[in-house]
């Protein structure tokens, strides 16, 4: 009997466990939430902690700061660590300036990074359904850190050339976590918190001046 107890017991938690591990909504409804979410204001900021990792090189690097959001695709990220950057993207093209060096540089992301795709996600998420077939991973939900998991592929593209996991929050629907995996197993991960959502932001936030004065690059 104890035995048979014991068995139960087992058989009972990992119910509860494979159940924990279940959504209650559909990917479908969690969409439709992430829309509503982030359909009321036209901009967010958050900080972010982001990892990117080339496997092939053996590569890992880690950049933190603030991120700037404003819709339909102006993203600038204020780096502060390891070093002060300000990071300006448009679509591939993209603006890096160094203030404590004064020096900028630009240029077009190489279509093999497909970072492209992943800053303009953040900048049209109300489009998720429309830009991305959706679907839940194996891993659907973590009840410890309050995160549904959804796998992004992007309908334009073909299938293993780039794939986009994100993490939202169980309570409010905010993307709290992105990361984009390419063809190689290369990956950038951006984990967001202190998200605030803002009626608008001033294009001079999206501009790269240097201690000349000088605007180096202007969000239209």
């Amino acid at each position: 009997m104890i035995r048979s107890g014991l068995l139960i017991g087992a058989l009972l938690l990992l119910c509860i466990e494979a159940s924990a591990q279940t959504p209650p909504l559909t990917p479908a409804d969690i969409v439709k939430n992430i829309q509503k979410t982030y359909s009321r204001q036209c901009c967010f900021m958050a900080d972010f902690d982001q990892l990117t990792v080339n496997v092939a090189m053996d590569l890992t690097d880690r950049f933190q700061g603030i991120m700037y959001v404003k819709k339909p695709a102006l993203i600038m990220l204020e780096v502060r660590s390891p070093e002060r950057q300000k990071v300006l993207v448009q679509g591939r093209a993209y603006t890096v300036y160094f203030p404590d060096e004064g020096g900028a540089a630009r240029g077009e992301i190489p279509p093999e990074l497909n970072l492209e795709h992943f800053f303009g996600f953040f900048a049209n998420l109300v489009n998720i359904d429309e830009n991305f077939i959706v679907s839940f991973p194996a891993k659907a939900v973590d009840v410890n850190e309050k995160l549904y998991f959804l796998e992004l592929a992007d309908k334009k593209t073909s299938s293993g050339t780039f794939n986009i996991m994100i993490g939202v929050d169980t309570g409010n629907f905010t993307i709290r976590r992105a990361i984009i995996y390419d063809a190689l197993g290369n990956y950038n991960r951006f984990d967001l918190t202190s998200i605030k959502f803002l009626n608008t932001i001033p294009d001079s936030q999206f501009q790269i001046v240097p201690e000349t004065g000088d605007s180096q690059n202007v969000g239209k």
